[in-house]
């Protein structure tokens, strides 16, 4: 028989469910007796059955071509109405089910939970809640279904999600450990790309030339890839080609056996030896005697090498890192570097753009240092908006060292806290006015002629060795020989602030 709900003591309960039209699970409600009394637009577009064909029929007559419950779930947890699914236990049926999961839980007067397929094969999990009146007596059935294949995509989407969350939240914590020990400072996107490609290249034992001018950080590079690569617990060394004289820089580098040469009362090992397992770094690789490329070349062939005067061969296991600041193919062509060399150094090239291409860069290591030399000089001086900007606006031939060295100035000169655009004055000099150190030639009768000298030739190395920033650079501009300066500097005193 059919039921008038429009009659029923239970309709005062429909108003309840006005809202379940809004939501897209298909949910029905049977009264006490097992007829339909409601059920939204999802249920009836999911079941292509109208509704007002549905109210007011019974469940079991409605849905008799629906059941076929294969597998029951069970709460643990009868009281807890938000149990997740992942809590139930599950049985499978002996044989398939055609009782409607509704008038199970109006017979067993409890939640009961099925699982049956549709006609698409899609997995579905019927639900249906009895409802108790204040006397214990059930007065309505509410049931709604799941499509637990639509939530087994979204489960996998979701687990997908949290795991590249978790990827990424990987990611951040590694780039920010970096960020807290890294000193290759700035936000540019050339400096961004460079950081990006670190950990990419730092794996490798690929030889890499990083180019720059003097003074944009090459050596701060080398460590960082020295750092982020498998050899960062072993040794890395540096070995500025150009500081070394030329008649020293193969023993350093290789090592002597004694009575190599006049003075080698003892063997020792070189700085290849040293680093074996590390990494070592060829700073000014430009300015290497050409008599010694080919030597360099072999231990970049063969990996191994033979200390000045020995008969051994050494086994050599070492990434090479080498910097420049010299355009190499000009230098290729005009005979001064070996071009196969060349290419055994550069099979990852990194550029370093100087600091005027990357003005973004300014403040953020303006404000570095600042922090630096506020704590080595026990101050608290502050950029004021307008230094920052004077900042930025100067071009910097000198770079980071430069830079560096303007912001050590200027926390040590000045009594006031905050530094202003007006004390940047000593960056407007011309790059072509004549140096502090430059000699006044008028004749001055306290010193003798060959102080005079002296003092002129030491004015002379001084001037073109922060001109050309290397000892190889400034011996090409006196027209003499590399060795010579590194002599004379080192017997004049000559400070290493050209550097």
């Amino acid at each position: 028989m059919e039921y008038n709900f429009v009659a029923s003591e239970n309709y005062k309960y429909l108003n309840a469910f006005i809202v379940s039209d809004f939501i897209d699970l298909p949910i029905h409600i049977i009264n006490e007796e097992g007829f339909i009394i409601f059920v939204n637009k999802a249920w009836s577009n999911a079941y292509k059955i109208r509704r007002d064909l549905a109210v007011g029929k019974h469940i079991q007559e409605v849905m008799q071509n629906e059941l076929q419950y294969f597998l029951s779930l069970e709460n643990p947890y009868p009281a807890d109405e938000s149990v997740r699914i992942n809590d139930l236990t599950s049985s499978h049926l002996d044989d398939i089910s055609n009782e409607s999961a509704a008038l199970k839980a109006l017979h067993q007067r409890k939640k009961i939970s099925m699982v049956t397929s549709s006609s698409e094969g899609n997995k579905i999990m019927v639900t249906s809640t009895p409802v108790f009146s204040g006397l214990n007596e059930i007065v309505y059935v509410y049931t709604f279904v799941q499509n637990l294949t639509e939530i087994s995509k979204l489960k996998e989407r979701l687990d997908s999600e949290i795991e590249m969350n978790n990827l990424l939240k990987s990611k951040l914590t590694s780039l920010m450990d970096k960020k807290e020990t890294s000193k290759l400072f700035g936000k540019s996107k050339k400096i961004r790309d460079i950081k990006e490609l670190i950990p990419v290249i730092a794996k490798t034992d690929a030889s890499i030339l990083i180019l720059g001018e003097s003074g944009v950080g090459k050596e701060v590079l080398a460590k960082e890839i020295y750092l982020n690569s498998n050899r960062a617990d072993k040794p890395f060394l540096t070995i500025n080609c150009s500081a070394i004289p030329e008649n020293l820089l193969e023993s350093e580098m290789f090592g002597y056996e004694k009575g190599a040469f006049t003075g080698a009362v003892t063997s020792k090992p070189g700085l290849f030896e040293v680093a074996n397992g590390g990494t070592i770094f060829l700073d000014e690789i430009g300015t290497m005697p050409l008599s010694l490329q080919p030597k360099l070349l072999r231990v970049l062939q063969e990996n191994e090498f033979m200390r000045v005067g020995g008969t051994k061969k050494i086994s050599l296991d070492v990434r090479f890192i080498s910097a420049t600041n010299e355009k190499l193919m000009e230098m290729i062509s005009s005979g001064k570097f070996r071009q196969d060399l060349y290419y055994r150094l550069n099979v990852i090239p990194v550029k370093i753009p100087p600091l005027k291409d990357r003005k973004d860069d300014i403040r953020i290591l303006s404000e570095r240092f600042l922090d630096e030399f506020n704590k080595k000089y026990n101050k608290r001086k502050m950029f004021n908006e307008s230094a920052l900007a004077g900042l930025e606006k100067y071009d910097w031939p000198g770079n980071i060292r430069e830079l560096r060295n303007a912001i050590e100035r200027l926390v040590i000169i000045g009594e006031k806290d905050v530094i202003c655009e007006n004390q940047l004055s000593f960056l407007a000099q011309s790059k072509d006015q004549m140096p502090d150190s430059q000699l006044n030639y008028n004749i001055d009768s306290s010193i003798s002629l060959k102080d005079a000298v002296k003092k002129y030739e030491k004015a002379l190395i001084q001037d073109a060795l922060k001109k050309h920033k290397t000892t190889y650079g400034a011996a090409k501009a006196l027209r003499t020989s590399q060795s010579m300066i590194a002599r004379k500097s080192k017997s004049f005193g000559i400070n290493k602030d050209w550097e």
